[in-house]
């Protein structure tokens, strides 16, 4: 008899990630029931062979060994699996490149209910989180751009080096833009001499 996919149990494998037909796969992967194996195609599209070996090879089924898998796409394969009393284990090859590429996991199949690897989901992870309320008048939207570590005196001074600069460049005189530079030193010097 054989036990279809019921369970979440994914051997995820990525394909073209770190370069054109490599694959990537973890190089163990123990369940206890069905699993799906998931192509996870990084790059252009790509044909992949699975082949499960050695003894896992009499306790699976995998319906279809060929594979297409679409550029920037995912694909599920499915394998079922015939209950198990002691643990079998075996390899699944998988393919690329026609025959060019090849990679190996070891597969585990362990008796139902034997699996402790299972994720577990706090409860408190349902939960929402909460989320400051965007600002929604100008005021405050200016008020939450500007950092908290900038204080009034730290805005006045950057104000006044603004005003001071414009008014030197829009008068074209050369004169006037080095008194503007030497006010503004003085202003940031005052400044810094009152915050500190």
């Amino acid at each position: 008899m054989w036990v279809r996919l019921t369970t979440v149990d994914r051997l995820s494998v990525d394909l073209n990630r770190d370069g054109l037909h490599e694959i990537a796969v973890p190089s163990s992967f123990e369940t206890d029931g069905p699993f799906e194996v998931w192509l996870r195609n990084h790059g252009e599209a790509v044909h992949v062979h699975l082949q499960l070996a050695g003894e896992l090879s009499r306790v699976t089924q995998l319906d279809e060994s060929n594979h297409y898998v679409e550029p920037y796409s995912r694909r599920s394969v499915a394998i079922e699996t015939h209950p198990v009393s002691a643990s079998v284990t075996g390899r699944l090859k998988i393919v690329t490149a026609h025959g060019t590429k090849s990679t190996y996991s070891t597969v585990r199949l362990s008796p139902p209910g034997t699996v402790t690897n299972h994720v577990t989901v706090d409860e408190s992870l349902a939960t929402p989180q909460r989320r400051d309320p965007e600002p929604s008048t100008p005021a405050e939207q200016l008020a939450a751009a500007v950092p908290t570590a900038v204080s009034l005196p730290g805005v006045a001074l950057i104000a006044a080096v603004v005003a001071v600069v414009v008014a030197g460049v829009l008068t074209g005189s050369a004169a006037v833009v080095v008194g503007s530079l030497v006010v503004a030193g003085l202003l940031a010097a005052f400044v810094v001499a009152q915050t500190g």
